[in-house]
């Protein structure tokens, strides 16, 4: 180190200049993002109000309905609906909803085919709309059973665990059955890529403080007709509706369960089509969160969410200059090592 540089850094009122600017750069940056969540936060205003039926009433054979959103999925439709039926105890008493996002790729006559022989299947086509929660919502509406099941189309929800979530909802107790991913002895499919469990672990990290549950980021879970037609206002646009509904629905608060029975299930890989997450549903599902923190905590909920995300940044940045860092320093390494080898030959 120069002498220069020595005495720059030991003058005094250079040091207190540096430590007054960190906080000030930090308040900055919390500043900035809370700018950001708000901005994230005026489309996920809720605005979704649960409504009881008035149409026919419901034929008294179906009491379980299994609601799955799809979008360019036909390829999963026959698998995902025969493995379903298959695994329930009593096929003939449920029915499967598939509310497709105008795919045009064939789902239509797929679950035609599939009616044709048999299967209690009902298919929502929608036009000009789209989203995994407001399409979920509207098989809601149009289910005929009193317990309702959320999987996805992808297959990566297993429909063999759909019955356990079933029984599950016949406890008077737990109205609410969580799919979980995080369960001792619970194992996920290798095969996962691991940058989205860093995703999954970041989100669940910044969903702990609205709940205790052990996956609130599942996509597999139900819940009885009855308490979700009880639902406080929700969020259609969200990206995790069953983080949503832990909130505002009126589950019963006894311990231990608290409403929610959690069941273990296996996760697995996509099998056939491609993946819906994209940075513009990472973006949402943070607006999702800053929605639910305001609605809990009001402006102290912003705060607190804004400073964990400003600390997770900072870290991250930390963290990502080390590896940096340490990368060039071994590429250097081994450069240097292979000059040396060739002067010396």
């Amino acid at each position: 180190m120069s002498a220069g540089l020595w005495r720059a850094n030991s003058n005094p009122r250079t040091l207190r200049q540096t430590l007054l600017q960190r906080p000030r750069r930090l308040l900055i940056s919390v500043a900035l993002l809370l700018l950001f969540l708000l901005y994230l936060l005026i489309p996920c205003t809720p605005s979704y109000l649960p409504a009881s039926p008035s149409g026919p009433t419901k034929p008294l054979h179906i009491q379980s309905s299994v609601v799955i959103p799809a979008y360019h999925e036909r390829p999963n439709i026959r698998p995902l609906v025969e493995r379903t039926f298959a695994a329930l105890r009593e096929p003939a008493s449920a029915e499967v909803v598939i509310v497709d996002d105008d795919s045009r790729d064939g789902t239509e006559e797929e679950v035609q085919l599939l009616k044709s022989e048999g299967f209690e299947v009902v298919l929502i086509a929608r036009k000009g709309e789209s989203g995994l929660s407001s399409a979920v919502l509207r098989g809601f509406e149009k289910a005929r059973g009193e317990k309702l099941v959320v999987m996805d189309a992808d297959l990566q929800h297993p429909p063999e665990s759909v019955q356990s979530l079933l029984d599950a909802l016949d406890d008077p107790a737990t109205p609410f059955a969580l799919g979980t991913r995080y369960a001792p002895g619970v194992e996920m499919d290798r095969a996962w890529p691991a940058y989205r469990r860093l995703i999954s672990w970041g989100a669940r990290i910044l969903a702990r403080p609205l709940t205790s549950a052990s996956d609130p980021m599942s996509g597999f879970f139900g819940l009885k007709k009855e308490y979700f037609l009880r639902t406080a206002p929700l969020n259609p646009t969200g990206f995790k509706l069953a983080l949503e509904l832990l909130l505002k629905t009126p589950l019963p608060s006894t311990p231990p369960h608290r409403g929610i029975a959690e069941v273990p299930y296996s996760f697995g890989t996509r099998a056939v089509g491609t993946s819906k997450l994209s940075s513009k549903v990472m973006a949402r599902y943070v607006g999702q969160l800053a929605a639910l923190y305001w609605w809990r905590w009001g402006v102290w909920g912003l705060l607190g969410l804004g400073s964990v995300g400003a600390a997770g940044a900072w870290v991250a940045g930390k963290a990502w200059g080390v590896w940096r860092r340490r990368k060039a320093a071994g590429m250097g390494g081994r450069k240097g090592g292979r000059a040396k080898v060739k002067g010396e030959v």
